[in-house]
């Protein structure tokens, strides 16, 4: 129970990691 809640944290840290690397792309761009 406790290892899948860990690989959950983990997995949304990564889409919230690369959500905020495109944002810094998008805000270069501008």
């Amino acid at each position: 129970m406790e290892f899948k809640s860990l690989t959950n944290i983990e997995t949304s840290f990564r889409q919230i990691r690369l959500f905020a690397l495109v944002f810094i792309c998008l805000c270069a761009l501008v």
